[in-house]
C-alpha cells in the first residue's frame, strides 16, 4: 500500500500487511497513516478492544500488532526455534503438564512482575529480567490488554492467554508464507525466515504446499511469488512515504538493500529506529516530528541527494504526517529539505 492508498478498516489492513511492528506505541498508527485514507487512532482502539487486532510479542521477539485471526498462526510458527530450544534446556520438566498448569494461571490478566515470579517455581529458570518470561510466551499464546497498542500508550501491559486454538505448525507457517508473500513477494526463502525470524526449515512445509511463481534477481537469486500477483514494471513511479519506526517494509527481506542503498547501511536503520523518508521506494532520508507550544515541526535528514522533483513531495507528505500525529497543531513547518 506504498504506491496507492486504500480505505479499510484496521483490522483488515494489518492482516493484509502483515503484523505491524508495535515497539513503539505510536508506529503502528503511523505506518497505517502512511498507507490508508481516512485512518484515524480511535479505530485502531476499537479493533484492538473487540480483539480483531492484538498486541503481543511475536516476530523477532518485537512486539507487534497481529489480525486476531491470524495471530495463533503467527504465533505457532514463531515460536518452533524456541521450542526446539525449551524443550532442550527443559528437558527435566513435563511440558504438557507446566503448559496446562500456566495456561490456567494465565487466564487471569498478569504483569510481568507476577509470571516472572511464577515461572522461577520451575527447576532450571533462570531468575533475570526476561527469560522468566520468554519462557511462558513460548509455551503460551499471551496477548496485552488493551489498553496497550493505543496511541501514546505508556500503562504497563498485562498480559492474558488467547484462547484461540493453535494450528499445526505446517498449517501455521502456509498461512503465514501466504500473507508474506502476498505483502512482499517476489522474495527468496532466506528473506520470509528472516523476517519471520525463524529457521528456513520452519518454512519447508508450506513451500511446498503453496503454489508458488519463481524469478531472479539482478545477482540470479530465486525470488518467489504467488501466481497472478501485480509486478508492476520497474518504471513504475513510486510516490513519496514518511514510514514508521522500524516499519514492515525495512525488515522484510533479508537482503536489506532491495529498500535501503547500500551506502546507508552503516546508519543501521533497522536496529536505531529511525524513521525513513522513501523516495523512488528505497530509503533517501529520516524524519522526526517536534511539537511545539502553537503547533509542530517535521525535521527531515537527507541521507542522500535529493532530486528537486522529489522535495515538493516530501514536505507535503510531512504535513499530512504532522496533521495525522498534531491535529490540534495551528502551526506546520517543514525543515531540512
Amino acid at each position: 500500500m506504498l504506491l496507492e492508498r486504500r480505505r479499510l478498516d484496521p483490522a483488515e489492513a494489518i492482516r493484509l500487511l502483515t503484523p505491524l511492528q508495535g515497539q513503539d506505541a505510536p508506529a503502528p498508527h503511523v505506518a497505517l497513516a502512511a498507507r490508508l485514507d481516512g485512518f484515524s487512532p480511535p479505530a485502531l482502539h476499537a479493533a484492538l478492544d473487540s480483539g480483531d487486532v492484538v498486541k503481543t510479542t511475536i516476530m523477532r521477539l518485537t512486539l507487534h500488532l497481529v489480525a486476531g485471526a491470524d495471530y495463533p498462526a503467527y504465533h505457532q510458527l514463531t515460536r518452533q526455534p524456541r521450542m526446539r530450544k525449551w524443550r532442550k534446556d527443559f528437558a527435566h520438566l513435563d511440558e504438557q503438564k507446566v503448559t496446562a498448569e500456566l495456561a490456567r494461571f494465565l487466564c487471569e490478566p498478569r504483569s510481568n512482575g507476577e509470571i516472572r515470579e511464577h515461572v522461577l517455581r520451575y527447576e532450571g529458570v533462570i531468575d533475570d529480567a526476561y527469560r522468566p518470561i520468554f519462557f511462558a510466551r513460548t509455551l503460551l499464546p499471551l496477548v496485552q490488554l488493551p489498553p496497550a497498542g493505543y496511541w501514546r500508550d505508556r500503562t504497563r501491559p498485562r498480559f492474558v492467554l488467547d484462547r484461540r486454538p493453535l494450528p499445526e505448525p505446517a498449517d501455521a507457517a502456509t498461512l503465514v508464507l501466504e500473507r508474506y508473500l502476498a505483502a512482499f513477494g517476489p522474495a527468496s526463502k532466506r528473506d520470509a525466515a528472516a523476517w519471520a525470524g525463524v529457521a528456513q526449515r520452519d518454512f519447508a512445509a508450506a513451500w511446498e504446499r503453496l503454489p508458488t511463481v519463481a524469478y531472479r534477481d539482478e545477482s540470479g537469486v530465486e525470488l518467489l511469488d504467488l501466481p497472478d500477483q501485480p509486478l508492476p514494471p520497474a518504471s513504475t513511479r513510486l510516490p513519496v512515504r514518511l514510514l514508521a519506526r522500524w516499519d514492515q517494509a525495512l525488515l522484510a527481506y533479508d537482503d536489506r538493500e532491495r529498500i535501503i542503498p547500500s551506502e546507508l547501511g552503516p546508519r543501521k536503520i533497522t536496529l536505531s529506529g529511525d524513521q525513513a523518508v522513501t523516495v523512488d521506494g528505497r530509503v533517501a532520508a529520516i524524519w522526526k516530528l517536534q511539537r511545539r507550544a502553537r503547533g509542530a515541526t517535521v525535521e527531515v535528514e537527507p541521507l542522500l541527494e535529493i532530486p528537486s522533483r522529489a522535495r515538493s513531495a516530501i514536505r507535503s507528505e510531512a504535513k499530512r504526517t504532522a496533521r495525522f500525529m498534531e491535529p490540534e497543531a495551528r502551526e506546520l513547518e517543514v525543515v531540512g529539505v
